[in-house]
């Protein structure tokens, strides 16, 4: 079972490695003695154990972190070949793009809380679904029983407690127990990646070419949507089809794909310097708690200073350590009583 599961694949951190080492520049520390750049292994960053493993059919599974290496990274290599070889893309490689795009933007730690929120917001017409359908059952003859309800795609992943009240003799209530946590993410990143994330195939892509003597970083949240208004007035909250959203995504250090929603562009183009260090800027600046170079430039840690807090690093730290025993000991219970 694949326990070191990696939230920005090795492949991907590859294109910055040397002899399978990148520079990490981390944002937040427990003290300022710690090195501002530490040359680490691309097998032990951007990873947590257990990460992607849920319960299926009884048994901890790990066929997510496989449906990522199948669909993503195993394809990667092969695409980068493309973009340095500067071919035409095919509707494959769009295709490709798309859910690569789509994939790198959900599964990260900063992902996590973007489907958190999406959840959150979208639940209500969760909870009316299913009010209907207990009221469809209350209707017939039987004694409704909530957890022999027909098994859906998804039942391993929401986690639900369902309690039937009699308030009176007329009125009977629904009390929903659910945890915004791990199982959901996995249940917004499996539904996006079905068929949200088409949205994209609309996009014309172009890559840039970095400027000579430069090279872009890239982070542990690598795809950026940007909405941009003016040099002082920008962010990153920017949506997968709305017209004018800026999508950021460095491939390598010379090689970045971007898009303008509702724009065309030529495939291929050379990035001037004033554009590129634009860019530079936005991929720091969006990064969640670390960026990643080639090597190690003093100017990136000029354009977002890092968080110096013992405590909070502790906090952050132990959030991390404790993600999938919130998910085994909180979320499974939920999980077990209705499947």
């Amino acid at each position: 079972m694949k326990i070191n599961n990696h939230y920005v694949p090795k492949t991907y951190l590859k294109q910055w490695a040397i002899e399978k080492r990148i520079y990490e520049y981390n944002l937040l520390v427990s003290h300022n003695k710690c090195p501002k750049w530490n040359n680490v292994s691309i097998s032990r960053t951007s990873s947590l154990d257990s990460l992607y493993l849920y319960y299926d059919e009884g048994e901890i599974t790990d066929e997510m972190e496989d449906f990522f290496s199948i669909e993503f990274e195993m394809q990667f290599s092969s695409f980068i070949n493309k973009i340095n070889s500067y071919s035409i893309l095919d509707v494959n490689d769009k295709e490709y793009i798309s859910k690569l795009v789509a994939s790198q933007y959900l599964r990260t730690l900063k992902g996590f809380y973007r489907i958190q929120k999406i959840v959150i917001d979208t639940f209500p017409d969760i909870i009316k679904d299913l009010v209907f359908s207990m009221e469809q059952e209350l209707k017939t003859p039987r004694t409704l029983r909530v957890d022999n309800k027909s098994k859906s795609e998804y039942d391993n992943f929401i986690p639900l407690k369902v309690d039937i009240q009699e308030l009176d003799e007329k009125k009977t209530g629904l009390n929903v127990q659910t945890i915004a946590g791990k199982s959901l993410w996995l249940f917004g990143i499996k539904h996006l990646l079905t068929s949200t994330y088409k949205t994209l195939n609309k996009i014309t892509w172009c890559v840039y070419d970095a400027p000579n003597n430069f090279e872009w970083a890239t982070s542990d949240d690598p795809v950026i949507f940007l909405n941009y208004y003016n040099k002082n007035n920008y962010n990153f909250d920017g949506g997968w089809g709305v017209d004018n959203t800026n999508i950021i995504f460095p491939l390598s250090p010379t090689k970045l794909l971007f898009a303008t929603i509702g724009h065309s562009t030529p495939l291929y183009q050379k990035a001037t310097v004033t554009f590129a260090e634009e860019i530079q800027r936005y991929i720091v600046e969006n990064a969640y708690s670390k960026v990643y170079s080639r090597v190690a430039v003093q100017r990136i840690t000029k354009m977002r200073k890092r968080h110096v807090d013992e405590e909070e690093f502790k906090k952050f730290n132990n959030s991390l350590k404790n993600f999938h025993d919130n998910y085994m000991n909180n979320e499974l219970p939920l999980l077990k009583g209705k499947l």
